[in-house]
């Protein structure tokens, strides 16, 4: 037998035998005529009981209704992104990547499995193109929602942006504007275009300040 039924054993039968003691002297005439004696049995058996019920009673009825709620004749399948991101937190890289595609084999229709291989080829193995292209595949593999779409082509755009790729990235946020007029994709995509514009820009003219040879100053000027 386990300890923890040895334990609870054990408690039962304490607790039994004292609640048979108390009811065998209850009406006792030594326990009738001192009432504070009487108070503090009464205070002990409360305790005893609550004792009983949270370590015995409690433990068993919970148990039994989790068991009535989750069990079932299926074996319960383990979620593949919890397993996914467990390897991933590892460092199995390769083992997180084989674990999201079984997800995106079984569900073709989920793009966070999809975006998070890319993700992980981008920032874990620092193979930027073989995310982009797992992207473009899954992309033009089927038809998306307009928001499922729009979420993979953002992804790209994330990349291809922390790359300096900027006409790639500028490309692909045109192409969501024209494909999603009126929406809240076109309008994030509109205002990403005018942040890559100005990052650009002010990349432009950084190159040209270090480009530019500087202007003499009077110490550089030979005296006469």
């Amino acid at each position: 037998m386990a300890p923890r039924n040895i334990i609870h054993l054990s408690l039962a039968a304490l607790y039994a035998l004292t609640v048979l003691y108390v009811m065998g002297r209850w009406n006792s005439p030594a326990w009738q005529e001192n009432p504070i004696f009487l108070f503090i049995v009464i205070i002990l058996l409360a305790v005893a009981t609550g004792v009983f019920l949270v370590t015995i009673i409690l433990p068993r009825v919970g148990d039994a209704i989790g068991t009535m709620m989750y069990s079932s004749g299926e074996e319960l399948k383990e979620n593949k992104s919890m397993k996914a991101a467990a390897m991933l937190a590892q460092g199995d890289y390769e083992g997180a990547i084989a674990e999201y595609q079984k997800a995106v084999d079984e569900n073709p229709d989920q793009t966070f499995p999809i975006s998070a291989i890319a993700k992980i080829h981008h920032e874990n193995l620092e193979s930027s193109a073989t995310a982009i292209s797992y992207l473009h595949k899954h992309l033009e593999k089927q038809e998306w929602p307009p928001d499922d779409a729009a979420f993979l082509m953002f992804r790209m755009i994330d990349i291809l942006t922390d790359q300096e790729q900027y006409d790639d990235a500028k490309d692909l946020l045109e192409q969501i504007v024209v494909n999603f007029p009126g929406t809240r994709h076109s309008a994030n995509a509109s205002h990403k275009i005018t942040e890559i514009e100005q990052t650009q820009f002010k990349a432009m003219m950084a190159h040209r300040a270090q480009s530019e040879p500087s202007e003499p100053t009077d110490k550089d000027t030979p005296e006469a």
